[in-house]
């Protein structure tokens, strides 16, 4: 057993963080220089970006990038209830904050925490810089690669900051060395530590934990709906087979191979604008659009896909939406797929499993 221990520091309220000495060491090495921190989950990585954020506050202002709006929203929270720093300090940015309130937002605040659309689009329209940006935090850092919000903010803070310090952090950095070492090449990092649920600092802080599977079958009328959109999927790969963009063996693509394409597809088309390429790149748009179905339909059931279902729809209809979702929702077996779903029950079998779980813990 551990005996609990907080750290003191000026920007942290009094027994809000415990004192762990991995974190410590890893917020160490990063506020010396520019660092991926890979870290499992649930082992903290947002209090080693905490330890280095309030070192780099007399410097100037902070900025944290997380990609979704619940996690941005999540991150401020958890600013809020440890910082020192009054509240209307930490300003939080999504597509909801109003362009015209941001400049002042930005202008007043010691620490933005934001999706990196919203500051991408306000570098490119020219209403903030980073000069005075002392830190950029890059959560879930592995999506830095192609044409992703990251790389742009990462390229712009290094032409615009006199001392730029960069961390990434993320519990899943890539497969291989070379996708490692693409995220830090794109984030401007020099330095990569990591730590396993194995190392002699970590491990104290690692419960037990005894795993049983629960195997939940997928319905009957599910897997006939899955392979109408499996025809479609293969339709589409078969069609990047024959433009040469993936090789005679994939019949299926993983989601990183999908993304390396697209960062491959993407890179030829700055290079050298070609049909070809403009084709295989709306390809793979739709083939990402029936994988995601293909998995909601697995994992989460009827209702989700059928809300799916009704923004591809909204989508295919709209006048700016894409080519790959106008040609998705009139393919045949995709109209089918929809029709199919329409007799579906909407409930999810895992919500059941779990429900009898719960009330038979609860008897307990």
């Amino acid at each position: 057993m551990i005996d609990t221990e907080y750290i003191n520091h000026p920007f942290l309220k009094p027994d809000t963080v415990e004192k762990r000495l991995y974190q410590l060491a890893l917020a160490g090495q990063a506020i010396r220089k520019s660092t991926l921190v890979v870290l499992p989950t649930g082992l903290g990585k947002t209090v080693v970006a905490l330890l280095v954020m309030v070192s780099r506050f007399p410097k100037g202002k902070v900025l944290l990038l997380s990609p979704t709006k619940p996690l941005v929203e999540q991150h401020a929270a958890f600013f809020k209830s440890t910082l020192n720093i009054p509240p209307e300090n930490i300003a939080l940015f999504t597509g909801n904050t109003p362009p015209h309130k941001r400049a002042d937002m930005w202008e007043n605040a010691h620490l933005v925490v934001s999706t990196p659309q919203v500051i991408e689009n306000d570098l490119l329209g020219k209403k903030i810089n980073l000069e005075k940006v002392a830190c950029v935090i890059f959560d879930e850092a592995h999506r830095a690669t192609g044409n992703y919000s990251y790389v742009y903010i990462a390229e712009k803070y290094q032409q615009q900051n006199q001392d730029p310090l960069v961390l990434g952090i993320t519990a899943s950095p890539g497969s291989n060395q070379g996708k490692i070492q693409e995220v830090c090449t794109n984030l401007h990092i020099k330095s990569v530590e990591m730590r396993t649920d194995s190392d002699p600092d970590v491990s104290p802080y690692i419960f037990d934990k005894d795993i049983e599977w629960k195997y939940v079958p997928i319905p009957v009328e599910i897997k006939g709906l899955k392979l109408l959109m499996d025809k479609v999927l293969s339709d589409r790969l078969s069609k990047l087979r024959e433009l040469g963009f993936i090789s005679n063996y994939q019949t299926r693509l993983s989601k990183r191979e999908m993304l390396d394409l697209q960062a491959r597809l993407q890179s030829q088309l700055r290079s050298f604008p070609d049909q070809k390429v403009y084709q295989g790149t709306s390809l793979l748009a739709e083939v990402f659009k029936v994988s995601h179905a293909i998995e909601l339909s697995e994992t989460q059931g009827a209702s989700a896909l059928s809300k799916y279902f009704e923004r591809l729809e909204n989508e295919a209809r709209s006048k700016s939406g894409s080519k790959a979702a106008k040609r998705l929702m009139d393919d045949l077996s995709m109209r089918q797929a929809v029709h199919h779903l329409g007799g579906c029950d909407g409930n999810n079998p895992k919500l059941n499993v779990v429900k009898e779980l719960v009330a038979r813990k609860w008897r307990e």
